[in-house]
């Protein structure tokens, strides 16, 4: 193979790829399964987009200083999912999962960010996902259990039985 003709194979795949993570970036971003009126449901960031929107001011333990976080509140998707009342087995991107009862959950938060000052953010910054709480807003949010379940790169919830 000449250098010409593999140059532009290999590019012609690189594009390739690009375009089918975008196409692919365009779909789903979030998955329910278990506990939900179907075998599994998938949310797009703009079916997610879709729902009434929460957001508000806070600093992470994570991030630098105080920024605005928004989404959907999870209370908000798990009621478009139709979700049972069990615990809920939250992973990320790297298979990191964390168990949350539901009990800690209010119309208002935690909400599934999907964008931090207006932006949606990419895997690299903690995204495109996280369940985020306003802690500086109470300090009983300020407290490890509470930091545990705000898990990063989400991808999938489970809702147990």
């Amino acid at each position: 193979m000449k250098r010409r003709d593999f140059l532009t194979y290999s590019t012609a795949l690189g594009l390739y790829g690009v375009t089918g993570f975008r196409a692919h970036a365009q779909s789903s971003v979030l998955t329910f399964s278990g506990d939900v009126s179907s075998d599994a449901l998938s949310f797009s960031d703009a079916d997610l987009l879709e729902l009434p929107q929460v957001s508000f001011e806070t600093s992470t333990l994570w991030t630098e200083g105080v920024q605005e976080f928004s989404g959907p509140s999870l209370k908000s998707v798990l009621e478009a999912t139709n979700a049972g009342e069990g615990n809920l087995l939250m992973s990320a991107v790297n298979d990191y999962s964390v168990e949350m009862p539901q009990d800690i959950i209010t119309d208002d938060f935690p909400i599934i960010a999907n964008r931090i000052d207006g932006e949606p953010f990419s895997v690299r910054d903690k995204g495109p996902l996280w369940i985020v709480f306003p802690y500086d807003s109470d300090r009983s949010l300020q407290q490890e259990l509470v930091y545990s379940y705000s898990i990063w790169q989400l991808n999938r919830i489970e809702v147990l039985a």
